[in-house]
């Protein structure tokens, strides 16, 4: 599938399959990830590959989200996004690591897809459990985390906007006709 077909089927995946994922493919989603662009290019970014149950119970738990606390416990892996925030740059008392690691979790979901295996990224979570879990230091964030697995639902399309509803030409407000 090519790129534009990933990205029109992707959509986040709440019910995972127990089949294991071959360490290799995780692999290289995660070179996928480290490819992305980034403040002047500093990569601060890492990543945590958990494939504990313990683990994957406690950070799923993490979530406060109900509806997918079996997604974590169930996918072979959960990869927990971190950054060093002093590895990326500020401008305008805007600190750009978010900004960084978006564009890596973004390579790393559509690396995900073109293996055959689905994400779901979590960005609002209980961080005490997951930093002392993974003993994560102070000077590091904790951006977000996904499961990463086979999933075991059906897709559902996205419905999105038209391009007229968000896309404007040469000023703000004014569509192409």
């Amino acid at each position: 599938m090519d790129i534009h077909g990933l990205i029109k089927n992707k959509t986040s995946i709440r019910a995972y399959k127990t089949d294991p994922v071959p360490l290799e493919t995780v692999q290289r989603i995660l070179e996928a990830a480290s490819m992305a662009p980034s403040w002047a290019n500093r990569q601060c970014w890492r990543f945590i590959v958990v494939d504990t149950h313990v683990g994957k119970n406690i950070i799923g738990q993490a979530s406060g989200q109900p509806k997918i606390i079996k997604a974590f416990k169930d996918a072979p892996y959960v990869i927990v996004l971190c950054a060093y925030i002093r590895e990326s740059g500020v401008k305008n008392g805007l600190e750009y690591f978010m900004f960084d690691c978006g564009l890596a979790m973004n390579n790393l979901v559509l690396a995900a897809e073109a293996e055959g295996l689905s994400t779901c990224i979590v960005g609002w979570f209980n961080e005490g459990a997951i930093r002392g879990l993974l003993n994560i230091p102070q000077e590091v964030a904790i951006v977000a985390f996904t499961p990463l697995g086979y999933a075991d639902e059906s897709k559902r399309l996205r419905k999105r906007k038209k391009l007229d509803e968000i896309v404007y030409y040469n000023r703000w407000g004014k569509n192409q006709n």
